[in-house]
């Protein structure tokens, strides 16, 4: 970006910070983070949502058993937490093939992780990537709003499913 053009955004930015920070209604810190709350227990969530996933054209690339690593460590998690790694090339590639947009491999693979609380109830949380799309350009917004939307999708089908087990 030219020297000018960055200088009036960079003073239309330093005349709007009074006023986002005058602004009385707190942030809510959990905005990034989408999550649901299963039906089912640990391990038939954590199997339903691979299953549906796939099923709906995401290639399902690792899965990272957090809880066992914490746990070798004496961090004792309920039911445990495990982090499912997810990949859907249909709109991204054309985004990493471009060196202007390969900056979003950074927001990839699509991460779900389930966790147990300490009451029994099984979450299944992920970014807020359709919050987050406003805060990229157009065309990578729109590709983002997509995939949360698929993302999204898939998991309520699952957890849809086994709430009718």
């Amino acid at each position: 970006m030219s020297f000018r053009l960055a200088l009036p955004a960079l003073l239309l930015a330093l005349c709007a910070t009074p006023t986002l920070a005058a602004d009385p209604t707190p942030l809510n810190p959990r905005a990034i983070v989408s999550e649901n709350f299963s039906p089912a227990s640990f391990a038939d969530t954590v199997s339903a949502l691979k299953t549906q996933l796939v099923a709906d054209g995401w290639t399902h690339l690792a899965e990272i058993d957090l809880g066992s690593r914490l746990a070798k460590k004496n961090v004792k998690l309920p039911g445990g937490l495990v982090i499912l790694e997810f990949a859907s090339g249909g709109a991204t590639v054309p985004l990493l093939k471009n060196e202007a947009t390969r900056y979003v491999a950074g927001l990839m693979p699509c991460s779900v992780s389930v966790y147990a609380m300490d009451d029994g109830r099984v979450v299944v949380s992920r970014m807020n990537a359709g919050a987050m799309a406003g805060m990229l350009e157009p065309k990578l917004g729109e590709v983002l709003k997509q995939s949360a939307a698929r993302m999204d999708s898939g998991i309520d089908a699952a957890l849809g499913k086994l709430a009718t087990r």
